[in-house]
């Protein structure tokens, strides 16, 4: 069951099939945004909290992400409805803190990482997929970005990964122009965003036709970093509000946008990933909302 008409909704509204999250996020505590860098807000201060578990476990191998996940702090979204489909309705986001805006905000569904300990190392680092995506299993639509969790050393080395794609197909690769990464690239960063050459933002670049990750098989550096931990993050993004203007909420509806009603599956991970447009000061609050509907 899904929500495909006017009277659907209506009816899932009457039922109570509904649930507005209000969120307040803060950027990290200790790092200044820089404008033109891209950044993950799932260890920011706020509601929910912050994020304990990036950057722990096994080194290399993936580690599924879901709602219940301990000290992994998710939006929340109304919990399991299965067999009935979660849409989003429509969101909000804008902060009155000095000097935020213009800023772009981006929905995602937390798939899982890699947390990558082994950041001094040049050669091509074999990954474990012992765990597979908990959602979006075929890898349609599902994207990775680097994040680090301990400040990174110097260096600027390019990265590549080595990925299956979402037909299934392996051993594909990082296209020929490399993502590289920021030298003392900050927590909460994505390392290799940013403007100019080698920088993309917010997530690697696929090769040519690719719609999206199944899993990922290697992960190298062309040059060691000194020191740090990174981590490859699997997500699916969800939707995108852009912030113009200080104090003025951001607000979108998907009810009569195309495509329209992002779908949440039961056990997502809601983050929210931040495109800064101006430097930011540290803890710097967002708020907004996300409106549910199931049916």
């Amino acid at each position: 069951m899904t929500i495909t008409s006017q009277d659907d909704l209506i009816n899932a509204i009457s039922a109570g099939q509904t649930w507005k999250a209000e969120w307040n996020k803060n950027s990290f505590s200790t790092t200044a945004h820089t404008a033109g860098l891209w950044y993950s807000l799932f260890r920011g201060a706020g509601n929910p909290s912050a994020d304990t578990i990036m950057g722990t476990g096994t080194n290399l191998a993936f580690q599924a992400l879901r709602d219940d996940t301990a000290n992994a702090t998710g939006i929340q979204h109304g919990g399991d409805v299965s067999p009935l489909v979660k849409h989003i309705l429509n969101a909000s986001a804008g902060s009155a803190a000095a000097t935020t805006m213009p800023a772009t905000f981006m929905l995602v569904d937390l798939l899982g990482f890699y947390p990558i300990t082994t950041v001094t190392s040049t050669s091509n680092q074999t990954l474990d997929n012992t765990v597979t995506l908990p959602r979006y299993t075929n890898g349609a639509g599902v994207q990775a970005f680097i994040t680090p969790t301990t400040v990174m050393g110097a260096a600027t080395p390019n990265i590549d990964i080595t990925y299956t794609n979402s037909a299934g197909t392996g051993s594909r690769a990082t296209p020929t122009t490399l993502p590289q990464g920021n030298t003392a690239a900050a927590v909460t960063s994505i390392v290799y965003s940013g403007t100019g050459a080698g920088k993309y933002g917010p997530f690697m670049p696929l090769a040519a036709g690719d719609a999206g990750i199944r899993s990922v098989q290697n992960f190298r550096l062309s040059a060691s970093y000194v020191s740090g931990v990174l981590n490859l993050v699997l997500c699916k993004p969800l939707l995108r509000l852009p912030m113009t203007t200080l104090g003025v909420a951001a607000e979108r509806e998907f009810l009569n946008q195309i495509p329209s009603l992002p779908r949440v599956y039961d056990e997502a991970c809601l983050a929210w990933l931040m495109y800064a447009g101006a430097a930011t000061p540290v803890n710097s609050s967002f708020s907004g909302h996300i409106d549910f509907a199931w049916g």
